[in-house]
């Protein structure tokens, strides 16, 4: 890895085709690459690209199969030696364009959280390892609107409506094995998540989050292009929410933030991987704290989702 600089990006937008404004050097090199030019099934251009800084493609593949992966790079690093001056290679003019363009913005002094999936111990004692991420986000204010102020210990505080149904609609998602749609806002059945004082310390509240989450989705009548198989069931989720969460009244942060969603899914959608595994089968959630690194400010996978909407 010493020989490379990782970027990573959401191809949702880079991919478009059909723009040469957005995600231009992207489309320049995945072009070169192992889906270039394909319109069937898809034109999805998902993988991973080695290329030089001029945009030249060294090598690429898409695959979750990392000694795969590692021999793509090992035939890279054999092109790249091949061609001298190197390094005076420079980027092509024109390719200065943000990606992000007034999309979204890191909460600097938000909140930000790590959100873990996967599938939960069955009857059965089946275990399934596998398991995604995602990351939530939450502005000033919002973090602001989570504390009432006055909180009577014992007492309890639903959360503003619009961040509980944020976080079913575009968090609360069966991503285990792959990608869900999200929820929209009829799939919405029960959405109830409350904050509960249990202990006041000086400018330390030490609080109980407890909820309960109910989706249901109608067929999606979609045919997935690579498998040639349909969905056509209905999907849903019902989980209960508990966690333990400590905010710092002085700082307006939260120094700590442990929570779960544990229950059953059900069903199946074009791209998660559950047509052999449609339940109903036990899901769970874990929501954390995250750090302040570079990986930890990817932005939520829905956040082309008019994320910051109030729903």
């Amino acid at each position: 890895m010493q020989n490379f600089v990782p970027v990573a990006d959401n191809f949702s937008y880079t991919q478009n085709l059909q723009n040469n404004i957005e995600g231009e050097f992207f489309c320049l090199i995945a072009e070169q690459g192992h889906y270039g030019g394909r319109t069937k099934p898809t034109t999805t251009r998902q993988g991973l690209y080695t290329c030089t800084l001029a945009g030249e493609l060294l090598a690429s593949i898409n695959t979750r199969d990392g000694d795969e992966v590692a021999e793509m790079m090992r035939q890279a690093l054999e092109k790249w030696h091949q061609k001298r001056g190197r390094a005076v290679e420079v980027a092509p003019g024109g390719y200065d364009y943000d990606p992000h363009n007034g999309r979204w913005e890191y909460p600097e002094d938000g909140l930000v959280l790590n959100l873990y999936a996967r599938d939960l111990h069955r009857e059965s004692g089946e275990v399934d390892s596998r398991w995604n991420l995602d990351r939530v986000w939450f502005t000033r204010d919002e973090v602001n609107s989570l504390i009432p102020g006055n909180m009577v210990i014992g007492k309890n505080y639903p959360i503003p409506r619009h961040l509980a149904r944020r976080i079913a609609k575009l968090h609360l998602v069966d991503i285990v094995r792959g990608e869900s749609p999200r929820w929209k806002n009829e799939d919405l059945k029960q959405v109830e998540i409350a904050l509960i004082a249990e202990e006041i310390i000086d400018d330390r509240m030490v609080l109980r989050l407890e909820g309960i989450v109910r989706n249901e989705a109608p067929p999606i009548l979609y045919v997935n292009p690579f498998s040639n198989q349909k969905v056509d069931m209905p999907r849903g989720i019902e989980l209960q929410l508990l966690g333990d969460l400590t905010y710092n009244q002085t700082a307006g942060t939260f120094e700590n933030f442990d929570a779960i969603a544990v229950g059953s899914r059900w069903g199946a959608t074009a791209f998660n991987a559950r047509f052999d595994d449609l339940g109903p089968a036990p899901i769970g959630f874990a929501f954390e704290l995250a750090s302040d690194s570079m990986i930890d400010r990817t932005p939520p996978q829905a956040i082309l989702s008019s994320y910051f909407e109030v729903v």
